[in-house]
């Protein structure tokens, strides 16, 4: 590990030391520049990470300059939408059914002792919540920080700042009926192992971080492939998805200059939102920020 560190170090001094090498644009980001196709303005695309350690975050220069030429700005929610917390929580009740008969009389206590210890919250609070959202209570966790922000809320902070008009690219609705595809019994499985796992789970989500940071689109594609669920959860959540942004994508975009902000897992693979929009006939470039 220490030899790859320094492998690492070395590469990055060699290439900082290479002037022609900063001449160029960047070969992948997580910031892209939409155009071509008849658009009479770029609009930009970014890739985030839903939750992050503040201090592994900041919204740059480069990335106001792009946010404030914008038109409009459009998260995969209207994120400022009034009473959008409480609209999601009523989505998730399951009142006919509970977590704890769900997981069994055999897993039950030592899942809802895990819970505890980890999140410092009990578990039967949630216990007729669809288990979604206790996972991503867990999720939540395994930021490793006290600290920490979305990424989504602060450019919706400055959008608003700017007077610049907040826009989703799907609703509530769409969202929660796209996440009830999974199964609740899939989804209780997925819970109890990320609990009773938790220590491995909270090294892939480490690992994940790292990864992003890259600002590789395609290594972070690669990445959930090979650690995340796939099948008909990965068409539901994310392919199907994708799709279903592409024409409101082009909608807009042809009407004025937008700046959008998804998930980074939207961005990558061959039926990610990049891929979908150049097969339209756009021109997709990464951007350095």
């Amino acid at each position: 590990m220490l030899q790859m560190k320094q492998w690492i170090y070395f590469v990055l001094v060699v290439n900082c030391s290479c002037a022609a090498v900063l001449a160029q644009p960047p070969k992948t980001s997580l910031l892209w520049e939409i155009s071509g196709n008849g658009l009479k303005h770029p609009s930009y695309l970014f890739g985030t990470f839903h939750m992050m350690c503040k201090t592994d975050f900041q919204v740059s220069d480069e990335l106001k300059k792009r946010i404030s030429g914008a038109n409009a700005f459009y998260g995969e929610l209207k994120m400022d939408e009034e009473g959008m917390q409480a609209k999601l929580a009523m989505k998730m009740m399951m009142p006919d059914r509970s977590i704890e008969a769900m997981i069994g009389s055999k897993d039950y206590p030592a899942v809802k002792e895990g819970f505890q210890k980890i999140t410092g919250m009990s578990l039967q609070m949630l216990d007729h919540f669809k288990p979604f959202m206790a996972e991503s209570l867990l999720t939540l966790n395994m930021v490793p920080c006290a600290d920490k922000i979305q990424p989504e809320t602060e450019f919706t902070n400055l959008a608003k700042q700017l007077n610049i008009p907040v826009r989703g690219l799907e609703t509530i609705d769409e969202q929660i009926n796209a996440i009830d595809k999974q199964p609740l019994d899939s989804q209780v499985r997925s819970f109890s192992e990320s609990v009773l796992k938790y220590d491995s789970a909270k090294t892939v989500m480490q690992q994940l971080i790292a990864v992003y940071q890259t600002r590789d689109i395609d290594s972070l594609y690669r990445f959930m492939k090979a650690n995340g669920n796939s099948g008909d959860f990965e068409l539901d959540l994310l392919v199907n998805r994708n799709h279903n942004w592409i024409p409101k994508i082009e909608q807009v975009i042809a009407a004025e200059s937008v700046f959008f902000a998804v998930g980074a897992g939207h961005l990558g693979g061959q039926e990610g939102v990049i891929s979908l929009l150049r097969k339209r006939g756009y021109r997709l470039t990464p951007v350095k920020y």
